[in-house]
């Protein structure tokens, strides 16, 4: 039976995660400005937290589906999900971990130069490929369906949004070939 691969909290990283040499791995609070201590002993429950937007998501799109609900009442059980679970997880995880003192973040790289660094140029193209695809199908499928109201809103939205990330797509695709990443 192949064994499980243990996670150390080095191997750790995110938007709020940085590796400081002297200190470890600290996750930095945006709401209180503090940097927390990561353990390697946190990461099993960090993990857990890391999971918490897509989560949250899943659980919404479920509810959707399975209530015949509109997106509305979706996105009000997302935001109430996603509040309860933020707040939870920074009373009972966060704030009991040991405090960086005078610890302040680094700057870290933009998302682009990340995912130049991260994907290959055949990954990078596939993903424009599809959100390039999803941005224009979303507001198409909310117009053939006459949706109205804040259902065609939200398709809307999700077509900006998944514009916006084919734009960023393309600037990581230009950067990768730019500087051979």
């Amino acid at each position: 039976m192949p064994q499980r691969k243990i996670i150390k909290a080095s191997d750790l990283s995110g938007l709020f995660i940085y590796q400081d040499p002297k200190r470890g791995t600290i996750f930095y609070d945006v709401v209180t400005k503090k940097g927390y201590i990561l353990t390697s002993s946190d990461v099993k429950i960090y993990t857990i937290y890391s999971a918490m937007l897509p989560m949250c998501i899943i659980v919404s799109a479920g509810i959707l589906s399975m209530f015949s609900m509109n997106y509305a009442s979706a996105l009000i059980v997302f935001i109430a999900m996603f509040i309860l679970y933020e707040t939870l997880f920074r009373a009972f995880f966060f704030y009991k971990l040991p405090v960086a003192e005078n610890w302040h973040p680094i700057k870290k790289e933009s998302l682009h130069v990340t995912m130049a660094r991260g994907f290959s140029k055949q990954r990078l193209i596939i993903l424009i490929v599809l959100l390039l695809l999803l941005s224009v199908m979303m507001p198409l499928y909310a117009i053939v369906e006459n949706m109205q109201g804040i259902n065609l809103y939200c398709s809307y939205i999700v077509g900006f949004l998944t514009l916006t990330g084919a734009i960023i797509s393309i600037m990581a695709l230009v950067t990768k070939i730019k500087n051979d990443y």
